[in-house]
């Protein structure tokens, strides 16, 4: 228990006094294991999605409570590592989700903020090696259990959107006008923490933050992406990211950190489901790659499958 509220304390609070023992400079994510052995453990994250390994699997909608539609004020603070915002007011809403395949009810605990050095990284988690100039994080915790789950979003920059490449393969002006505003607000305010220990009380709307493409997602056990790496981490990805200009990445990369991400982690023997049937199609070598991955038994009618589609592959290509 007392390592349960070490975890808890360290999530909510993180100051810069606490974890000046790791960074994403000298004191890197390659050395963190030096101090913190958990983050070479075999469960760690972030890692890089390979969507031809994933399984599909249903999952009832999330819920979030009514109050994640309104504005409360919460703290913004800079603690050395990252923005990282929780509620501060003085009457404790509810902001709890359920379904989505959690086991009970989650209270909000954190956001923070996962960018890069340029419009094509910063995002910790990868799909199919893709990475993205961002990533939010959504922290939450069941209080029956101390199990703790993490929603994660994509940030998606505006200057990667217009090349032909990007315009063939997906569309990102699905970000409603509300949550760009939203965001905008964030960004114009969190950029001027720039010391470890500012923060700000700023009037935010969860709901609007986190947009409406909640829909498609991926789902696997995993870990915190910062020291002390704890693990058996429930991790959501949502599919679909959420679209940034440049400007406002660009505040946080010049005035506060120029990058604080981690790269990703072996996967080992886990699995990676997903909540939606049909997945991008890859070259035949990805597919087969995920023949050795995939756990006997119940899935071996998803091997036959693949291994139809490596066929089709070389007899097509």
């Amino acid at each position: 228990m007392p390592f349960v509220i070490f975890n808890l304390l360290y999530l909510t609070i993180l100051p810069s006094t606490i974890v000046s023992t790791w960074n994403y400079g000298e004191l890197g994510p390659d050395v963190w294991s030096d101090q913190y052995p958990l983050c070479i453990g075999h469960s760690q994250s972030p890692i890089d999605i390979k969507t031809a390994c994933t399984i599909y699997q249903s999952f009832i909608p999330f819920h979030f409570s009514e109050d994640y539609n309104n504005s409360y004020d919460f703290t913004v603070v800079n603690n050395g590592h990252t923005i990282l915002t929780k509620y501060s007011g003085n009457i404790l809403p509810s902001l709890t989700v359920t379904g989505g395949g959690l086991n009970g009810t989650f209270e909000f605990l954190n956001f923070h903020l996962h960018w890069g050095e340029n419009y094509k990284s910063g995002s910790e988690h990868q799909v199919n090696s893709e990475k993205y100039a961002g990533e939010i994080h959504f922290v939450y915790i069941n209080p029956q259990t101390y199990q703790l789950a993490v929603l994660g979003i994509f940030m998606h920059s505006n200057r990667d959107i217009h090349t032909d490449h990007q315009r063939k393969r997906r569309d990102y002006s699905n970000t409603k006008k509300n949550t760009l505003d939203e965001w905008e607000t964030f960004f114009s305010i969190a950029g001027t923490l720039q010391q470890a220990d500012m923060s700000v009380i700023l009037s935010l709307n969860l709901a609007i933050l986190m947009g409406t493409n909640l829909n498609d997602f991926w789902r696997y056990r995993g870990s915190l992406t910062v020291p002390p790496c704890t693990e058996d981490i429930i991790w959501t990805v949502f599919k679909t990211p959420i679209v940034f200009t440049e400007n406002e990445l660009n505040i946080f990369r010049k005035k506060l950190f120029f990058h604080d991400y981690r790269n990703p982690q072996p996967l080992y023997n886990r699995t990676v489901y997903r909540n939606f049937v049909n997945e991008e199609l890859l070259s035949a070598v990805d597919y087969n790659c995920c023949l050795k991955s995939i756990p006997n038994g119940a899935n071996t009618r998803n091997i036959a499958l693949l291994s139809k589609i490596t066929l089709l592959f070389i007899l097509v290509h």
